[in-house]
């Protein structure tokens, strides 16, 4: 009971005639067998087709080729000593979602449930497509149906995880009381059915038939879905509670499990209660941290209780995808994690305090106090470091090494974020990538000062609307576009300020080799998520930013606002914990060159120096250098205001990668427009319908 054609079809959509796979045969007994010759297979497979309770399975994703030595090379054999496990597999081909009729054990679906199935699958489907997943190869499982998403993907930890939880995001989303997204595919030797063979869960009945597992529709391109996708809606996943349990789970001293139903109730919460597989679902009609939710037509945050009795919350709006169970529960019983546990030995109360566990010497860690001949001599001019693009500056601190934090501070109106912008350019053109998150800036705001900088003076256009401003004409803008795009990443503001998201972020920057991080500013930041006081909060924060660069070899530089003083700044005048100052490897200030300035540099290093700078628009200083020792050094800056850029002297010409043409005139401008254009759409509309 095979069908021959669509085991063929399933050979050239799913294995390939250069690649292999291995054939798994599951019921009393477990077969296996690697093929390369589909023709082998089928005639292999044959006689066990037609066993009452055998059904045959492939390996979903790609073999390491040395597992076709084994034993049962090109022939089924019986309780194998070794079959595919997930450290064989050496890249992820395929993701798939199974929707399974919920029904009792060991029997087929009823053609109702398997339409349900199907139904379901639609649903899914239909969804995925909106938020940007290609066409996948649909298929009848025999009881339920497939959705077969196309990938290339590796074998590692990371892409599991984001499976992991995009499967876990489908079930809380989509998984009812009538069918189920099975949750636990997701691991790397994924057994999928052998589609073109039978689906024998029990006894073949007329309500209950056995069916022929088939591929239902193979799209004409078979195109891969990128991880991104995947990790879009992995990252919207009811998030697991620590775990560190509450001290008092059911509101009294003793260890029954949680009653969430008697929770909810005490505090109000309005909820509807549904099945979901072995789970309960309570359908939460108000999220307490977003008002736009408490729409009564949108029940779109729901807590999740299995059968273990364990609880995750999930929220399918952006701005609260990063909440857990934990803090939902903290949002209504604030101290449910932190009152003092009852000891009854001395009957007093205690705070449970993290013990530290001391280290003993490990090997890969080395000695832990080195000799001098132990560690080995670092030539300083080898180390990795970007230059700022300030001669002066460069001269005298050489550049921004890697693995070092940089503090940049200045009064407002300064031109912090201005030098900023023209650094990160100067870091670019050395043909680095940066990230810039910014707190304070719109992201098309930003976009425009930057390609102003990118432009320069002689690429920029008066403008006749706002006399004696300039602004980036359209094709220039373009270039620079495409020059900064994969070289400069802006951070997309909607995912808000907490430091745990920026910092998770950051992280997934690494991967397309982001070097230089910068953060405008440091008191925009939500650093809530550390304990104690305002300035114990910095100093983790500066403390975990250290770690970062360190662990990564790549730079930070962090914006943080002086105090109003008014006298020079210093580096003790930098707000907050004296902790930054102290932490970081450098120190910077920006100096807006006013009479302020000139009065104040008098009264700290002399008219001599005052007079010094009187020429320039703006100085930097270098309040601290570790890795050189510098310290009260000024360099100054000039500002071209056009362009605002920062330039070594006055008429100085920076040519960045993107300007490689002459200079054009430009007779286009911004003209004033009296109605909103209307954007020219050409639609082509095809007929699809998969299902």
């Amino acid at each position: 009971m095979i069908d021959k054609d669509t085991i063929k079809r399933w050979w050239q959509v799913f294995v390939g005639d250069d690649s292999f796979t291995e054939v798994r045969i599951l019921g009393r007994f477990q077969y296996s067998g690697y093929f390369k010759s589909i023709d082998n297979l089928i005639q292999a497979i044959e006689p066990y087709s037609n066993m009452d309770d055998e059904q045959i399975y492939f390996v979903l994703n790609r073999i390491d080729d040395a597992c076709y030595g084994r034993q049962q090379s090109e022939k089924i054999v019986k309780s194998p000593k070794i079959t595919t496990n997930d450290n064989d597999i050496i890249r992820r081909n395929w993701v798939m979602i199974d929707f399974d009729p919920i029904r009792k054990t060991g029997v087929n679906s009823t053609e109702e449930e398997f339409e349900l199935a199907h139904k379901k699958a639609q649903q899914v489907f239909t969804f995925l497509r909106s938020n940007g997943f290609q066409e996948p190869v649909i298929c009848k499982s025999g009881n339920g149906w497939h959705l077969q998403y196309k990938v290339d993907l590796p074998n590692d930890d990371d892409t599991t995880e984001i499976i992991k939880q995009f499967f876990s995001y489908l079930g809380s989303k989509f998984t009812d009381e009538f069918v189920d997204i099975d949750q636990k595919v997701f691991n790397k030797a994924r057994l999928c059915k052998l589609y073109g063979t039978m689906a024998k869960k029990g006894a073949n009945l007329a309500d209950r038939p056995w069916r022929m597992s088939e591929i239902a529709y193979v799209p004409k391109d078979i195109n891969t879905t990128p991880i991104e996708q995947f990790k879009t809606l992995a990252d919207q996943a009811p998030k697991e509670e620590p775990k560190q349990a509450p001290n008092r789970p059911n509101r009294r001293y003793n260890n029954a499990p949680f009653d969430l139903r008697t929770w909810l109730s005490e505090h109000s919460i309005v909820y509807k209660e549904e099945k979901q597989g072995n789970s309960t679902k309570f359908v939460l009609q108000h999220c307490p941290w977003e008002d736009t939710h408490s729409s009564k037509k949108e029940w779109e945050s729901a807590l999740f209780q299995n059968s273990d009795g364990q609880i995750t919350f999930s929220c399918f709006h952006s701005h609260c995808k990063d909440k857990t169970w934990f803090e939902y529960r903290q949002f209504y019983e604030p101290d449910a994690y932190n009152k003092p546990q009852w000891q009854p030995q001395s009957r007093s109360y205690y705070q449970q305090k993290p013990k530290y566990q001391i280290k003993s010497e490990l090997p890969e860690l080395g000695s832990k106090w080195l000799r001098m001949s132990d560690i080995k001599k670092v030539d300083l001019s080898q180390l990795e470091n970007v230059k700022t693009g300030y001669t002066e500056l460069d001269n005298k601190i050489v550049g921004l090494y890697m693995s070092e934090v940089t503090v940049l501070s200045g009064s407002n109106a300064s031109g912090k974020s201005s030098w900023l912008n023209s650094l990160l350019l100067n870091i670019v053109q050395q043909g680095y990538h940066c990230a810039l998150w910014s707190g304070e800036l719109r992201a098309d705001i930003l976009k425009t000062w930057i390609q102003m900088v990118a432009a320069g003076k002689s690429r920029l256009q008066p403008s006749k609307i706002n006399i004696g401003k300039y602004y980036v004409p359209n094709d220039v803008g373009l270039m620079i576009d495409s020059w900064l795009d994969n070289n400069l990443y802006i951070y997309n503001n909607e995912y808000g300020t907490k430091w745990e998201q920026i910092f998770n972020d950051m992280t997934e920057l690494l991967k397309v080799g982001v070097k230089v991080f910068a953060l405008d500013n440091l008191f925009s930041l939500d650093i809530d998520l550390f304990d104690g006081d305002k300035n114990n909060k910095q100093k983790e924060l500066i403390l975990q930013i250290k770690d970062f660069a360190k662990k990564n070899g790549v730079h930070i530089i962090l914006v943080a606002h002086p105090r109003k003083v008014m006298t020079f700044l210093r580096k003790n005048d930098i707000s907050g914990t004296s902790d930054i100052t102290n932490a970081v490897d450098n120190v910077f200030i920006i100096h807006r060159v006013n009479e302020d300035f000139l009065h104040a540099i008098k009264e700290f290093f002399g008219t001599q120096a005052a007079s010094r700078y009187d020429s320039f628009g703006n100085v930097l200083a270098v309040e601290k250098n570790r890795m050189y020792g510098v310290a009260d050094f000024m360099c100054g800056l000039v500002y071209e205001s056009e362009s605002r850029r920062f330039l070594n002297f006055d008429g100085e010409n920076v040519v960045y990668d993107w300007d490689k043409q002459p200079v054009q005139t430009y007779i286009q401008d911004v003209q004033p427009m009296t109605q909103q254009p209307q954007p020219n759409f050409e639609f082509i509309q095809q007929d699809f319908a998969p299902f």
